[in-house]
């Protein structure tokens, strides 16, 4: 009796395998797919190989061409490589979804919440509303400007205590965290926090641990879910929830001390505005506003206005120290036009323009280590000619046109700011998408910008940054993740 169901079981089994190795028509090339497993074998092994998920993909860019077509498990990937096809890719409307599979629903109860990993009119609303209020609290103002003065004079004040208590030699790879979360913070929660506050120090490393296994391509136990159960920890998913849990607990707390201290006639923040509106909505069935969304997007923010930005500097100021004579010679720009007394503004941009190099320098360092954020197609489409079916995760891989052997920058793998100046002006290449093109493109960029520019003027005005003696230079190697960052290191830091 038994014998016809386990036939028929064993059956749909393989049927089952066999259509799992089926590409749809026109899809994207790339390496053959194995039943249940898709190509994760076969691009495991090339991380392995290359050290970096980012190096395994262009090599198969190489084999197969710009647009590379992976199933992961169960889930359809299409990873796209080269300035043109990146652009190509990033501008299509009919590609600018979120991916809407598990790994970015766990984090908030199973439910699609936020702003970075939503779409459609729940996310447009979303997005206007904190465009919108962030600009009423400095966002993009001249308020701005004073509010990112203060926290990069806050950091030199901390440098200055920790050369003073004999603490010169510094983690560059963690000190700009705190700094650069405050300078948005501010704007949407009315709180700052101290540069060497333990607790957030410790909040920072915990997100960090989980970031870096993050993949773009997809993550182990989302790509097979019943891992999350067989080998939660192996799998990674016990780290990527504790990571989240406690960073909800933390934002729970901040959204509790509003609620106790907010006045609605008086808002003092985004946050205070956002409770205002969720009270107002309370009775209404379809409103996206809610106490939940509200944890996510502090979340997104929490991870976005901290991780890219310092992020990038950490890159910065690693090759600052790898490339003494452009610090130099920054600084020597920074002495003849501000002299050292005064302190830098955002105003002063324009006239600092090497070091405007320096820091898009910094970015393609940056920038062309990772991968775009994942995208989805909503529809059917078409990419560089071939079939993208609806819901499949598109992301673009940078290295290729930032970085890599036959990318159209000269000796892309040296630090060199004086590629982008042109006839005395600042000319950056297309290729250097840092902040994203078409309708995701993001939305801090002004924040970014205005960051990255204040933080190294000021830095290097008061500030040189050195190699540890009888310390190797550090590696320019990177940690993969959600973005990219250096690997752990050390600078001297002293007066000048």
């Amino acid at each position: 009796m038994l014998l016809l169901p386990l036939t028929l079981m064993i059956f749909v089994i393989l049927l089952y395998g066999y259509k799992s190795t089926r590409k749809p028509r026109h899809f994207p090339p790339g390496p053959s797919w194995w039943p249940f497993l898709g190509c994760a074998p076969q691009v495991q092994l090339l991380r392995k190989k290359t050290g970096h998920l980012l190096l395994a993909t262009s090599k198969l860019a190489r084999k197969y061409g710009p647009v590379i077509g992976l199933k992961v498990g169960g889930e359809l990937v299409v990873v796209v490589h080269g300035a043109e096809a990146v652009r190509e890719f990033l501008a299509n409307d009919d590609l600018s979804g979120r991916p809407n599979t598990s790994l970015y629903t766990f984090r908030s109860w199973g439910k699609r919440l936020g702003i970075v990993m939503t779409d459609g009119d729940f996310w447009a609303e979303q997005r206007r509303f904190l465009v919108r209020h962030l600009r009423d609290f400095g966002f993009g103002t001249t308020n701005m400007s004073t509010l990112l003065e203060e926290e990069s004079q806050e950091l030199v004040k901390y440098l200055q205590r920790c050369i003073n208590e004999s603490e010169a030699v510094v983690n560059m790879h963690s000190l700009f965290s705190t700094p650069i979360l405050n300078t948005l913070w501010r704007m949407l929660a009315g709180v700052r926090y101290d540069t060497d506050d333990p607790k957030l120090a410790e909040l920072h490393e915990i997100l960090a641990d989980m970031l870096k296994q993050v993949s773009m391509v997809g993550k182990t136990f989302a790509a097979f879910p019943f891992l999350r159960y067989l080998a939660p920890e192996a799998s990674g998913y016990n780290l990527y929830m504790d990571a989240h849990r406690r960073l909800t607990d933390f934002l729970y707390k901040e959204v509790d001390d509003h609620k106790q201290t907010y006045d609605p006639e008086y808002p003092r923040d985004v946050m205070d505005l956002y409770l205002t509106v969720i009270n107002g909505n309370a009775k209404l069935q379809n409103s996206t506003f809610s106490e939940q969304q509200l944890i996510i997007t502090c979340m997104d923010m929490f991870m976005a206005g901290s991780e890219t930005t310092s992020n990038t500097l950490s890159f910065c100021f690693l090759y600052l120290v790898l490339y003494p004579e452009v610090q130099k010679k920054a600084q020597e720009e920074i002495d003849r036009v501000l002299g050292r007394e005064r302190v830098p503004t955002l105003s002063d941009k324009h006239k600092l323009k090497y070091v405007e190099c320096v820091i898009w320098e910094s970015l393609r360092m940056f920038v062309g280590r990772g991968f775009t954020l994942p995208h989805r197609s909503i529809r059917d489409t078409e990419l560089c000619g071939y079939f993208i079916p609806k819901d499949v995760k598109i992301v673009g891989n940078f290295y290729d046109s930032l970085l890599g052997d036959q990318c159209a920058i000269e000796d892309p793998m040296e630090f060199r700011p004086e590629r982008y100046l042109k006839d005395g002006e600042v000319v950056v290449p297309d290729a250097i998408m840092a902040f994203g093109v078409g309708k995701r493109r993001c939305i801090g960029d002004a924040l970014a910008k205005g960051n990255l520019f204040l933080f190294v003027t000021v830095l290097l005005q008061r500030f040189n940054f050195s190699v540890p003696p009888n310390a190797s230079p550090p590696s320019t190697d990177w940690e993969d993740g959600l973005t990219p960052r250096p690997k752990p290191f050390q600078v001297v830091v002293c007066e000048r």
